[in-house]
């Protein structure tokens, strides 16, 4: 029976990521985090459902001899708080005890310092999984996806729209940090460039969203996809929260950071607290949508495959889940991998179905003719 340790265990994404642990697999889980009451009382509430499997232990994730002594014994560590710029030098305490290791940072940073290790952790017989959940994770896993329905596969666009409010102010950090450091790009033509207002795209993510303007992001693990598969058009979209956000919150990130860096962090995010808690509807939801063309069997094709769920954080947790059961039994090698780009996506798939997300798959074959193709193209 492995045993995991999930630094903030008892916070938003984690106290889920707990729950599903608990629930489908039958790893112990020890739910780790600075208040050691909270980690306690949650630990309680499994006692009578998951007997003797969830435990309590304090860690301070920014004190790293705290954490070398919390993962002694420990199969897999489980970063689910603190701030991305400690992921190295957890991952490297897990490396020393021989613990395997899974982040869920979004922070597309991380990943140089963390790769700088690769050969020792396979050196180690160690799986180390970075940048896990849905945003990163899942995009490269749904364009991996798409790829078993056509010969040719040309183009893949994957799109996201979240109505979520913030459990905590902390929360709200990690999204200033990658506003400030904001930077998009899309493929096409043969290469990766930088985005602007002209690669802006319209989706239609059906209900609750409807049609929404979407803005192309920056992920690490869709850079392999092209050359995977040949496509010749792919990248990742995400639309806004709301009017206030949108419009007031993030401009003002921007022009403080380029002030002065890091300016007003404390204020800033106050201001994300509210604003998304105020200004966004009440009833929380995520879609995520791939919308994918290329050719079957001589004919054009087009893919669309969409999930949702009505809570942001388990759409997040349940992917991570998934990819965890694939560390636990080395269907992924030793080695820091990007989720999106290690997991199979059709085990991940049909395991956050089995979980409760909702996933819906749509194939579209088209007679081969100039005005129905382009007829296709309009928007996703």
């Amino acid at each position: 029976m492995k045993t995991v340790l999930i630094l903030g265990g008892y916070g938003g994404v984690g106290s889920i990521i707990t729950r599903l642990l608990l629930r489908y697999t039958d790893c112990r889980v020890i739910i780790a985090g600075r208040n050691v009451g909270k980690a306690e009382e949650y630990a309680r509430s499994f006692a009578i459902e998951f007997p003797n499997r969830a435990s309590a232990r304090q860690v301070n994730a920014d004190d790293i001899k705290s954490v070398e002594s919390a993962l002694i014994n420990v199969d897999l560590v489980l970063v689910a708080t603190a701030s991305p710029l400690v992921a190295p030098e957890i991952a490297h305490s897990a490396l020393q005890v021989g613990s395997d290791y899974l982040d869920i940072f979004v922070h597309q940073e991380n990943y140089a310092p963390l790769k700088s290790m690769d050969e020792d952790i396979k050196r180690a017989g160690r799986v180390f999984i970075t940048q896990a959940g849905f945003h990163p994770g899942l995009p490269a896993a749904f364009v991996r996806r798409g790829a078993s329905y056509f010969n040719q596969y040309d183009e893949a666009t994957v799109s996201m729209s979240m109505n979520a409010r913030f459990k905590s102010l902390e929360s709200t950090r990690e999204l200033i940090n990658l506003t400030r450091d904001a930077d998009s790009e899309v493929f096409e033509d043969g290469s990766w460039k930088k985005a602007d207002y002209r690669d802006v795209i319209t989706v239609d993510f059906g209900s609750p969203f409807g049609k929404r303007q979407c803005y192309p992001l920056k992920l690490e693990e869709m850079r392999p996809l092209p050359r995977m598969f040949g496509l010749k058009k792919t990248g990742v979209y995400v639309s806004g929260f709301n009017w206030a956000t949108n419009n007031l919150v993030f401009p003002l990130i921007i022009i403080l950071h380029k002030i002065k860096k890091d300016l007003g962090t404390r204020f800033l995010m106050k201001l994300m607290y509210w604003s998304v808690n105020t200004f966004s509807a009440k009833e929380g939801h995520v879609t995520f949508v791939l919308g994918a063309r290329g050719m079957k069997n001589g004919k054009p094709r087009i893919v669309r495959i969409a999930a949702d769920h009505q809570d942001p954080y388990f759409f997040t947790a349940a992917p991570v889940v998934a990819c965890l059961k694939q560390v636990f039994d080395r269907t992924i090698a030793p080695g820091l991998h990007l989720m999106g780009i290690a997991v199979d996506p059709d085990r991940v798939f049909a395991d956050m179905e089995k979980m409760g997300v909702r996933i819906k798959i749509e194939v579209t074959d088209l007679e081969n003719s100039p005005m129905t193709i382009a007829a296709s193209k309009k928007s996703w």
